[in-house]
């Protein structure tokens, strides 16, 4: 079966603004992810005007967006307060992005307080906090299978039902799991049908992650094309990447890999 997936990137590869990298990217990917690290607010962000051209490059060039919502929020947080934020912080990046009408938007749902914290020890109230901060999210209009909740460092069960319950999307990010040493397989398995994103990248020697594919397991690499292929899955593959060579490393990668896992 051959590839139904579009491959894209991050909307910066090159040292310049979103306008500029989107162009240099347009014929040689098919999705830009739009990344919104940070609460949309002045330079941090594109303006509505950079907005209006991105949306008619899209059209010129058949290109489809992806946004990545802010980092260091805390949308199921016990403290109200920080919800709020978080809900606030998410919701401006959607309606900025809007006229995008994105493919996905991307958005980290932390165990505790910020990632990395440890498994709540209520899953049900954590799930529950969290849904009310999605609803609230999807209140802007965004459709709920646009939303992609990414798996992160915990185990993705925790988060899964709230995925059902609000019938949203998943960010498959491999290229995590393989820094962490975990493997694909079973969350790939209960995930793909429902993933509209897969973020792909490396991490090197010294633990750096968002690397070129040449830094990924090459034999995980080709058993996870195969796999997608095999699924005849549509979704974007994202190579998350932040450096043009990364970038251009890791399509002639991907390139490679598709024609091993096709013969």
């Amino acid at each position: 079966m051959s590839a139904r997936y579009r491959i894209g990137t991050t909307s910066f590869v090159h040292p310049a603004g979103w306008l500029e990298n989107a162009r240099r990217l347009a014929g040689r990917v098919q999705d830009v992810e739009i990344l919104l690290f940070e609460a949309p607010a002045g330079s941090n962000a594109p303006s509505p005007d950079e907005i209006a051209a991105l949306a008619r490059l899209g059209e010129d060039a058949g290109l489809t967006w992806s946004v990545h919502a802010p980092l260091g929020i805390a949308l199921a947080s016990e403290d109200p307060g920080r919800r709020r934020a978080a809900i606030d912080a998410v919701s401006r990046a959607v309606e900025l992005t809007a006229p995008l009408s994105p493919h996905a938007v991307v958005v980290h749902l932390a165990p505790g307080e910020r990632e990395g914290d440890p498994l709540p020890s209520d899953p049900a109230a954590f799930r529950r906090r969290a849904a009310e901060s999605l609803r609230e999210v999807l209140a802007t209009g965004l459709p709920p299978a646009a939303l992609c909740l990414e798996t992160l460092e915990y185990d993705f069960a925790l988060a899964e039902p709230v995925v059902e319950e609000l019938g949203l999307s998943v960010a498959l990010d491999v290229g995590h799991l393989a820094r962490d040493g975990v493997p694909f397989d079973a969350v790939l398995a209960r995930n793909l049908g429902r993933s509209r994103v897969v973020q792909w990248h490396g991490t090197d020697s010294s633990g750096r992650d968002h690397r070129s594919l040449r830094h990924y397991p090459r034999a995980d690499a080709l058993r996870l094309v195969r796999a997608l292929r095999a699924a005849g899955w549509a979704g974007v593959l994202t190579l998350e990447v932040f450096r043009e060579t990364d970038l251009d490393e890791s399509l002639a990668i991907l390139a490679e890999l598709e024609r091993e896992a096709a013969a």
